[in-house]
């Protein structure tokens, strides 16, 4: 499970801001792609850092999760 800070807009969590990596507090400078599926919201992000990673929203539980996107 990830800590994700998130703007609202239309929905409770529409824009990842920021998100824990491991110990590290990550900025997000850019987001690359979103999409949903049932049940989940999910964002192609790129950290301030020029690393790219993937963000999942759990709608169901509320939960985030944080998968470094190596290859997408």
């Amino acid at each position: 499970m990830a800590r994700v800070a998130a703007s609202s807009g239309y929905s409770a969590c529409d824009h990842p801001k920021n998100f824990q990596w491991e110990y590290e507090t990550l900025t997000v400078s850019e987001i690359l792609r979103e999409w949903r599926e049932p049940g989940a919201k999910h964002y192609l992000v790129r950290a301030a850092d020029d690393r790219r990673f993937r963000l999942t929203l759990d709608e169901t539980s509320g939960a985030w999760f944080a998968l470094e996107a190596l290859s997408e």
